[in-house]
């Protein structure tokens, strides 16, 4: 990194890193009121009052505006993670990931080396028991094989890895909603990799992940992780279980069948709703 982008990331934070308070500014209002009761003069009073109103208008305006802007940093690094998607190999792959999922994929692409992990997004490959199998994410490397289901729920989840469903309860706990186990969806993942790529045996590793803005309140399970737990559980694997040439092949079969495999995603949801009945 150039010194001239440090110097401008270091200028970034000593001008922005303290935003507008709306605590100091209730503050300032209840020494106004103070003063103007002091001064005993309406029309001063009401005067001053306005400019602060103006003032503080101002900031908060421009600190909603600045939320929804994306900052220079946020900017950067897409442009990196769309870069190392590039040599991930996983670019072609990205079409039709809800906003969660993208989410996902870009902290994949930017925090793990390309030159050790090959990504895919979005797969669906054939199945024998529900006809279609659609996978969030699969990170390929010599530590195995690594199958990730995404949800991009809030709340509180509830949850074992026995149960067939898990629950959502949102913030004040009156809308609740059931999901299916994602473990056990993942299960079917790993069943028709298995299929897919015999060679591989049992170096599966099976993830679940949470957006930050849900938490887990049963038992934490060790493969199931918010989005900031991700990375570090890929990570912690370090033990090289595919040889070279198993690695190749995985990634020429999984990509093969990416480029050829003539199932749409209406198609597959469809499947889903046959073999659900």
């Amino acid at each position: 990194m150039s010194y001239y982008r440090n110097y401008r990331r270091r200028h970034y934070y000593r001008r922005y890193r303290r935003p507008f308070n709306p605590r100091n500014f209730l503050i300032g209002l209840a020494a106004l009121f103070i003063l103007g009761i002091i001064i005993n003069n309406p029309k001063a009073f009401l005067f001053i009052f306005y400019i602060l109103l103006a003032i503080g208008a101002y900031f908060i305006i421009k600190k909603i505006w600045r939320k929804t802007k994306p900052t220079e940093f946020q900017v950067e690094n897409r442009e990196v993670a769309d870069i190392n998607s590039e040599k991930h190999g996983c670019k072609c792959y990205m079409e039709g990931l809800s906003e969660g999922e993208q989410e996902v994929a870009h902290l994949l692409s930017r925090e793990l080396s390309y030159k050790d992990y090959f990504l895919f997004n979005n797969l669906i490959l054939p199945s024998e028991n529900n006809a279609s199998t659609q996978i969030d994410h699969l990170v390929v490397s010599k530590f195995g094989i690594f199958v990730i289901e995404s949800k991009d729920y809030q709340g509180w989840i509830f949850g074992d890895k026995d149960q067939a469903s898990w629950t959502q309860s949102l913030p004040g706990g009156k809308n609740k909603f059931q999901f299916q186990n994602p473990i056990h969806q993942n299960y079917a993942h790993i069943m028709a990799l298995k299929a897919l790529l015999p060679f591989v045996g049992d170096n599966f590793n099976s993830i679940v992940v949470f957006s930050n803005k849900s938490e887990f309140k049963t038992t934490i399970l060790e493969n199931v992780v918010n989005l900031d737990g991700l990375i570090g559980y890929i990570k912690k694997h370090t033990q090289e279980r595919l040889a070279d040439n198993d690695l190749q092949l995985a990634i020429g079969r999984l990509s093969f069948l990416c480029q050829t495999v003539d199932i749409s995603a209406a198609e597959h949801v469809a499947n889903l709703h046959v073999n659900h009945k």
